[in-house]
């Protein structure tokens, strides 16, 4: 969605508002400011880093780098290095995405508080947060399964 603003899309959002000059106004790190003006938001980055991250931990290239990645091919992935941030985003995610939820099911969300966006653009954003961050969940438990270390003893 914040992709599609991002490219000139303009339903969900305020008439004429620009996520950049808001960023801009509300004093965002430059980088985000410069991302968003040129066609990148920062949390479809971040999803794209999910995306990534789910990959790794349900495929054999999460556990053993890939042959054409020179100087590092077949070498054994460091379980943390995916467990870590597979956790942390899962415990971060899941939470933060329901709790949102929670709020528009009781009447919580009002137009007072949305600044002038689609209640749909909340129910998306707070659906794509739980929804990535139990995958992430489930992701990580099943990686940290099979890649437990073997017990002699």
């Amino acid at each position: 969605m914040k992709l599609y603003w991002s490219w000139g899309g303009t339903a969900g959002k305020p008439m004429g508002m620009s996520l950049a000059d808001e960023f801009a106004k509300n004093g965002a790190p430059q980088v985000l400011v410069w991302l968003e003006r040129h066609g990148i938001d920062f949390t479809a980055v971040g999803i794209v880093l999910g995306i990534t991250l789910l990959g790794a931990l349900t495929r054999p290239w999460g556990q053993t780098v890939p042959r054409w990645v020179p100087g590092l091919r077949g070498r054994r992935i460091p379980r943390w290095l995916l467990l870590a941030p597979g956790w942390a985003s899962a415990v971060a995610l899941a939470p933060y995405g329901s709790l949102g939820l929670a709020v528009m099911v009781t009447g919580g969300l009002s137009h007072a508080n949305t600044a002038g966006f689609s209640p749909v653009v909340f129910v998306i954003g707070f659906l794509n947060f739980f929804s990535i961050g139990v995958s992430l969940g489930v992701c990580s438990l099943s990686y940290q399964r099979r890649t437990k270390p073997v017990s002699f003893g």
